[in-house]
């Protein structure tokens, strides 16, 4: 139910205009196609974008192995793909790895594969589309794609590590290719402001001091359409007016220079990159590579904004794809730290804030083996650490 204002003014009807709820809707826009999701990528504050999500949520460092072997042939043979493809997944909605071991590649997979012998392919969204998807509700894998074709080729989807960003409703899941929504398209509308206001910004600073010249019998010329001459003569003198070059102007003609006040351009720029920040959850101060403002700032408040919104993005676009793929291939199981991206000294202190839980924790009976694992802390490699923990329970 809408209760809207009752007073009518029967003079002025732009009076009943301004019921904001009412005059403005949101119309949905087709999806953006991929030139121009490409063409997004190709400048600097969309690539900037992508190279920070795609950097720091595909680190090794964030990454917790079942062995040193895994984490080994991660860092040199898987991680250079797993980041292309995220990229792409950033980008299209969609990046692929294609699994290929020499057999038929329209074939499913058949047991785990031999690492050394494997290869692998990354392919981004615009170069994939889905050939036929499960349509029998009673299957796991309803309404996923069956067969990918990538140039022409087709792959079985159990050769390929599908990442995708954020997923379309299920009306328009075969309008995206069964993929996902590109990060491009999410802040559209923000990257289409901020090209404003930086083209507007020189012309703004442009037009900051302007010269208008006062030309007698002007208004005639322009009634008798004859205005031609003094145009070009006038057009001749601006080309001629600066540093190397003085202007030529009638003896009888006047100029008036005009100064305008140019007030909260700072706030307008602002603004803009505020909202890209906001749609984007990179803090303002990482976004532009600026130090944090205000007496009590330390940046502890931006970094842990950021650090929530890479894990995020690893939890519910990347860890999916990775185990996939780790299993295919049989590097056992995988999981991503909770504690990312700190310096060495905050990590000392988050791993003796961790290494004490441990400790209470164990005089309760519990296995803390798996606890500190989870957290990130080695404990082969802390000295200090020398509680001896009990063979029967299979900690270590």
């Amino acid at each position: 139910m809408l209760f809207l204002d009752g007073i009518v003014d029967l003079f002025n009807s732009l009076a009943n205009r301004r019921n904001a709820t009412q005059n403005n809707r949101i119309a949905g826009t087709m999806r953006i196609p991929f030139s121009e999701l490409n063409d997004i990528y190709k400048t600097g504050i969309g690539n900037k974008i992508v190279r920070i999500k795609a950097g720091y949520a595909t680190k090794s460092d964030a990454i917790i192995f079942e062995s040193d072997e895994s984490k080994e042939f991660y860092i040199s043979n898987l991680q250079k793909y797993v980041k292309e493809a995220f990229v792409w997944c950033l980008v299209f909605g969609r990046g692929v790895i294609v699994i290929n071991d020499g057999s038929d590649l329209s074939m499913p997979l058949k047991g785990v594969l031999d690492k050394d012998k494997v290869k692998f392919d990354v392919f981004s969204g615009d170069m994939v589309s889905v050939v036929s998807y499960q349509h029998d509700l009673s299957k796991a894998d309803y309404f996923k794609p069956e067969y990918y074709n990538i140039n022409g080729f087709d792959f079985h989807h159990s050769r390929v590590i599908d990442f995708t960003y954020l997923k379309a409703t299920q009306n328009d899941r075969a309008k995206y290719n069964f993929g996902g929504i590109s990060e491009f398209e999410l802040i559209y509308n923000q990257i289409i402001n901020d090209g404003v206001v930086e083209r507007a910004s020189a012309s703004i600073l442009e037009k900051n001091s302007s010269f208008f010249y006062k030309i007698k019998g002007f208004k005639q010329a322009l009634q008798n359409k004859q205005e031609e001459s003094i145009v070009k003569f006038y057009g001749i003198s601006e080309d001629q007016r600066g540093i190397h070059g003085a202007g030529l102007i009638d003896i009888d003609d006047d100029v008036v220079s005009v100064s305008q006040s140019l007030t909260n351009l700072k706030d307008t720029d602002d603004i803009s990159l505020r909202r890209l920040a906001l749609v984007t959850g990179i803090p303002l101060p990482m976004l532009v590579g600026e130090n944090v403002k205000g007496l009590n700032s330390s940046g502890q408040q931006e970094k842990t904004t950021f650090n929530e919104m890479i894990e995020i993005l690893q939890q519910d676009y990347l860890l999916g794809g990775l185990r996939e793929l780790f299993d295919k291939i049989g590097l056992g199981l995988i999981s991503f730290r909770d504690n990312q991206n700190v310096t060495p000294l905050e990590k000392i202190e988050y791993e003796n804030k961790a290494i004490d839980n441990a400790l209470k924790l164990y005089d309760l009976g519990y296995d803390i083996t798996t606890y500190l694992t989870d957290r990130g802390v080695d404990i082969k490699a802390r000295d200090d650490f020398s509680v001896e923990f009990g063979e029967e329970d299979g900690e270590v």
